[in-house]
């Protein structure tokens, strides 16, 4: 239930950023609510992006590290050469 207050919270703080955008700007309201969500999705999207990458690159390095018992380095090449299958991960 937290999931679904805080989306609405962030469609409404939006909202509330581009109609105070296009006040400030005095431009039309839609446009502004069309800028400033495709911007906020591009940044959500990149920090998505990003964690999907950053999670299990450093599961596996840490599983090689502290589970194989392989050196730094060998366990750092280990993270960036896993690549979960597609069907394995989750979907938002």
């Amino acid at each position: 239930m937290h999931e679904v207050w805080g989306m609405a919270a962030l469609w409404l703080g939006l909202a509330l950023l581009a109609t105070l955008l296009s006040i400030w700007l005095r431009i039309a309201t839609a446009l502004s609510e069309i800028v400033v969500g495709t911007v906020a999705q591009l940044f959500i999207g990149a920090a998505i992006g990003f964690i999907s990458f950053l999670a299990p690159f450093l599961g596996c390095t840490a599983a090689a590290f502290y589970l194989l018992h392989w050196t730094v380095r060998a366990s750092w090449l280990a993270g960036v050469a896993f690549r979960p299958h597609p069907s394995r991960l989750c979907t938002l």
